[in-house]
Formats: C-alpha cells, structure tokens, sequence
C-alpha cells in the first residue's frame, strides 16, 4: 500500500484527481437514480469508484494525522 500510495502523490494532480472524480461520479450517479430513474453506472464500474473513494480518502486521513502529529 504504501508504493501505491507513493505513486499515486508522485503525479502533481492525480490525487484530486482521483478523489473528486470518483466523488462527482457517484455523487452523479446516486442523484440519477432518485431524480432520474435511471443507472448511470453499471455495477462494474461502481464498485471500483467506491473503491478508490475510499482509498484517496483513507489516504488523505492518514496525511492529515501525519501532519497533525509534526507540529
């Protein structure tokens, strides 16, 4: 995890990138199905967003306490 986590800061935008793509997208997709009646995702794509929200999230966490405990 932590190579990945090291790639993914080693790129200049990807970590916002990641983080509110996957975030517009789902949030996009749950207002379709309320508003909409329709899917906006298919489910094997769902599942991955859902994955790399929580992913960047548990990241962005881990870096908040980081830099909380340094000063």
């Amino acid at each position: 995890m932590k190579k990945l986590e090291e790639l993914i800061y080693s790129v200049k935008y990807l970590p916002q990138t990641l983080y509110f793509g996957s975030l517009g997208l789902l949030g996009y997709d749950i207002y379709s199905q309320i508003f909409n009646d329709i899917e906006f995702l298919n489910p094997f794509l769902r599942f991955p967003l859902w994955i790399i929200f929580f992913l960047m999230t548990g990241f962005g966490v881990e870096r908040y306490n980081k830099n909380k405990k340094k000063k």
